[in-house]
């Protein structure tokens, strides 16, 4: 299930139509509603505010209920598009973490595909 259709599928099984979720969140009932239908890409602060007026933490969205983990997630594009979509709103030591994070995944990969073609 995608965190579009579980973000309405929640609302809905707490008794809330848009109108209360936006009362809520003070988001506007149509961009909730163009969430929900796949026709806006939220933040990830958005999703923040729509996971805690459900009372749910935001992994709830992320998460893949076909794994038996349920750590891996269904729209890898989708997720890494929010987080982008938030990065601007990153302090400067966060931003410089993932980079950091990132050129040393890189670095790794590369020293892995070396070790493969010896």
């Amino acid at each position: 299930m995608n965190s579009r259709k579980k973000l309405r599928d929640l609302r809905k099984s707490k008794g809330l139509t848009l109108k209360e979720l936006s009362t809520k969140t003070n988001l506007s009932i149509s961009f909730i509603s163009d969430i929900e239908h796949n026709r806006s890409n939220p933040s990830i602060s958005t999703l923040k505010i729509l996971c805690n007026a459900l009372d749910v933490p935001i992994t709830y969205l992320l998460e893949d209920d076909k794994t038996p983990s349920n750590l891996i997630c269904t729209d890898l594009d989708a997720v890494l598009s929010m987080l982008l979509n938030d990065f601007s709103s990153w302090s400067y030591d966060d931003k410089i973490e993932l980079i950091c994070y990132l050129k040393a995944k890189k670095h790794v990969r590369e020293a892995q595909k070396k070790d493969v073609n010896i």
